[in-house]
């Protein structure tokens, strides 16, 4: 019997070790631009998934010039006074004294970050987005109008 257990053991321990990460193969990535401009010329900083459009908050965050701290797993950021925290596998973004349900849940991949691109734009930032009907390609508009 005890053979057995460390065999069940042994075999989940190396199944959490191999697993694949959260993002899935489906993802795709988004092209996101801020004023025209893109955010991240390597591409792969914003992603579909899930059927929602994320993007990584650090990239975000030196986007819009702001500031972001780690609270255990957590991300706090603070852009132009508003500051928001953010949760790795919560809907729930807490932005000032008040808590926002994001169209999805906060995820990590490959040791970043990924938030719903548009309760970030909207309620953190301040910005206006336009997401394209293919959700191959956002655009953050701040200093331009997105006529």
């Amino acid at each position: 019997m005890t053979r057995r257990l460390a065999v069940l053991t042994l075999a989940a321990a190396i199944g959490v070790a191999v697993a694949p990460s959260p993002s899935l193969a489906a993802d795709r990535v988004v092209a996101l631009t801020l004023d025209g401009r893109p955010v991240d010329r390597a591409g792969g900083v914003a992603v579909l998934h899930n059927g929602v459009v994320y993007a990584d908050v650090v990239d975000l965050v030196k986007a819009f010039d702001g500031l972001l701290t780690f609270q255990g797993p957590a991300v706090v950021v603070t852009i132009n006074g508003v500051t928001a925290r953010f949760t790795p596998k919560s809907r729930t973004m807490m932005v000032n004294d008040g808590a926002v349900t994001m169209p999805g849940q906060v995820f990590t991949r490959n040791g970043d970050i990924f938030v719903p691109l548009e309760p970030f734009v909207t309620r953190v930032a301040q910005a206006k987005l336009r997401v394209s009907a293919s959700r191959t390609h956002a655009d953050i508009f701040v200093n331009a109008s997105p006529s």
